[in-house]
Formats: structure tokens, C-alpha cells, sequence
């Protein structure tokens, strides 16, 4: 299966000219963009430039500064460097490239080099730069106000094109591989970390450049969407959940797709709480349409817990935009403002829970289509039927 996104090279210079058309309508005479490592946070570099950092962010020393980043400086007017510890010469899409482990210093010089030196520059990765990195900027170019400029290039970023929406599409065909592996051992008696290996082994060889991490949580911990470490030696017991949580990429773009079973025939109780947590992800889904406010989701879900006797179990945190990153924006969050656009990639993924006994989550990626939304995910949903004890 390939996993390489459909991504033409022009459409970079396409996006750098609609961002250098939001630079100038802001007044602002060119843009620093940084991006950290591959698995944490390429997008707002990826997205201009398709380089996506390959080393590990690294601390600063006084022979390399910036390990692991990279940062395009651009000139509204005309003009554009990118600036890399590594990369890939052939998949890059712009010409003008400084390579070397002083990654900092390379940018401001840079700046100065397209005469951006004292001038209101655009700051994108306000929330990833180094403050070494901030203070090398402001010695080396010194006059320049720096303006932080995230959403402008976010918001170009939540609307995904056809090519990208493709891209994901694949992206998560590959990380449905690993999920459907993970399934098949989710035996009673199995570890975590057996259950997880399967899972990621069969993600690589499905096509996935890397799996950051593959979640497994059985019985009790199935309660927390989050642990450290994300798998343990434990061993499933027969008749309790598993949670099982992938996430990667392929091609560049992410995958993060969320199915529990349960080892062995779920019981009563621990059967309710599954196909509860389907019927709240339904009725997400049948509210998904442009135009509707974040905030009416969470109706939506709350309510068809409530018709299963589930008030008060549901989760505040409801799901997320995917592409480069992981998790973008719009936040499926309780507290969110905001309104669903054509061309959005979300995954969704109510959290239900059974004190003392289990939570259970479904996730899916979804497209918003003007009509409605369209799947991005294929494998069964109730698996704790279609993955049953052998």
C-alpha cells in the first residue's frame, strides 16, 4: 500500500503566495514560520514548504541551536529561504535552502539577507519557538518587531483540498491496518505490549512513516484516555475492555483512529457502555454539517447518553482536527466557539464512562461536505462483534 500524498509541487507556491497576500493585507512585511520535528509539530512548515524536520528537537548548546526545527523566512514582496538542520532535497518545494546544525543563527541571518532586519515581521510558531531561539532572533536582526501571526496560516490550514483530503484518506487506510491487527490479538491473556506491537508492526508495513504511539489500556484503565506509558505488561483478562488508540502518519499526513472491545465475550454491563458509546457517536455524527457550532455536538451527544440512562458520563473533550498534526484545530471541546466549514478533517471521538467498570470511545475520521460529511475511516465500528474470541 503507498502511503505518498498526492500533494502537486506548485500547490506549495500557491499556498506561500495566498499567505503573502495575508501578510500584506496585515501590513506585515514578510513571516519567520517554524516547525518542530516530523512527529510533533511540522504543520505550518510542512504546509508551505513540505518539509517536515527529521532530527529530534534537541537542547541548545553553543554548537548547534534549533536541532530538530526548521524555519522558512519569507519577504511579502518576493523572497524565501528555508532553513534546516536535514531534509529531504528531493520532496522540498522551495529552491533557496541553508543547511547546518546552528539553526537559529541561520534565521536571523536570513531575515537580514531579504531585508526584513528592522521590520514588522510576521512570527508563526509562536507556540513551538525555542525563547533561545526568540533571543537569537532579536540580537542578530535587532530592530525587528516580531508579530505573532498563527492563525491566519491555521485557518488556510483547517480547510483541507481535495489532494490533502486523499492524502488523509490513505493516512488512515494505513493506520485502520494497525487498529485491525491490534483487534485480532486483543485475546484474553495478552499484553498491552503485545497488542500494541501488533498493532504498530502492522501500521509500518502497511506504509506508515512511524507510529508516535499506539494507546492500549485494558479493564480499569480503559477509564483514562491518557496513561504513561501508553502500554504496560499487563495482561487482558477475560470479559474486561481494551482500548486501543492509533497514532501516526503516512506520506506526511496523520492517521489517529480509536476502537474498544473487549478480551474475550464482553458482559452485560461492559456491552450497554459499547453500544452506548456507538449511539453517542451516531448522534454526533448525524449533527455534523456546515454551520453547525461546535457547542451543538455536545448536545446532540449528551442527549442520546442521557436516553441510555448515561447522565453525566460523557467526556468534555469530543475530538479534533487532523492533517499535518495530530490534533488542529477546531477542538471538539465543550468550551469551543467553534463553526463547522466545508472541508474540515475531524476525528471524532465522544468518551463514555462506567465507573468501575470501563470507558469506551469510538473514533473516526470525517470530512464536512456541504451536504453532511463524508467517512475517511472504513473498519468496523462494533468490534467487540466483528473481532470475537477465538
Amino acid at each position: 500500500m503507498t502511503a505518498s500524498p498526492a500533494i502537486p509541487p506548485d500547490r506549495f507556491h500557491e499556498r506561500r503566495e495566498r499567505f503573502r497576500q495575508e501578510l500584506r493585507a496585515a501590513g506585515l512585511d514578510g513571516a519567520v514560520v517554524v516547525g518542530r520535528s516530523f512527529y510533533d509539530r511540522p504543520g505550518d512548515l510542512a504546509y508551505l514548504t513540505n518539509h517536515l524536520p527529521p532530527f529530534p528537537a534537541s537542547e541548545f548548546t553553543g554548537e548547534a541551536s534549533g536541532l530538530g526545527h526548521g524555519a522558512l523566512v519569507l519577504a511579502a514582496g518576493g523572497g524565501e529561504i528555508l532553513v534546516a538542520d536535514h531534509l529531504r532535497e528531493d520532496l522540498v518545494a522551495v529552491e533557496d535552502r541553508r543547511l547546518g546544525s546552528d539553526v537559529a543563527r541561520l534565521t536571523a541571518e536570513a531575515v537580514r539577507e531579504l531585508g526584513l532586519a528592522g521590520r514588522q515581521v510576521a512570527l508563526v510558531g509562536s507556540d513551538v519557538l525555542p525563547l533561545a531561539w526568540y533571543r537569537c532572533l532579536e540580537e542578530t536582526a535587532p530592530g525587528t518587531i516580531f508579530v505573532p501571526f498563527d492563525e491566519p496560516l491555521r485557518r488556510l490550514r483547517r480547510i483541507k483540498d481535495e489532494d490533502e483530503i486523499e492524502a488523509l484518506r490513505r493516512a488512515a487506510a494505513v493506520g485502520e491496518a494497525g487498529l485491525q491487527a491490534a483487534l485480532e490479538r486483543s485475546r484474553p491473556g495478552a499484553s498491552e505490549r503485545d497488542v500494541g506491537a501488533a498493532g504498530t508492526a502492522a501500521a509500518l508495513a502497511a506504509g506508515a512513516d512511524f507510529v508516535r504511539y499506539f494507546r492500549v489500556h485494558t479493564g480499569a484503565w480503559s477509564l483514562r484516555t491518557h496513561r504513561w506509558p501508553p502500554a504496560t505488561e499487563r495482561a487482558a483478562q477475560d470479559g474486561e475492555a481494551v482500548f486501543l488508540d492509533i497514532i501516526g502518519a503516512a506520506g506526511g499526513y496523520q492517521f489517529d483512529i480509536l476502537r474498544t472491545t473487549a478480551a474475550g465475550a464482553a458482559g452485560p454491563e461492559l456491552e450497554r457502555l459499547l453500544e452506548t458509546a456507538l449511539a453517542v457517536q451516531d448522534a454526533v455524527l448525524a449533527a455534523v454539517r456546515p454551520g453547525v457550532a461546535v457547542p451543538e455536538l455536545f448536545r446532540a451527544a449528551e442527549a442520546a447518553a442521557e436516553r441510555a440512562g448515561f447522565r453525566g458520563e460523557l467526556g468534555t473533550f469530543m475530538g479534533h482536527g487532523i492533517g499535518l498534526e495530530t490534533v488542529e484545530a477546531p477542538l471538539l471541546a465543550a468550551s469551543s466557539t467553534a463553526v463547522l466549514e466545508p472541508g474540515m478533517v475531524l476525528c471524532v471521538e465522544p468518551m463514555l464512562r462506567l465507573p468501575g467498570v470501563a470507558g469506551a470511545s469510538i473514533e473516526d475520521e470525517i470530512v464536512v461536505r456541504p451536504d453532511g460529511f463524508e467517512w475517511l475511516t472504513r473498519l468496523e465500528r462494533r468490534v467487540w462483534a466483528a473481532f470475537p474470541a477465538g
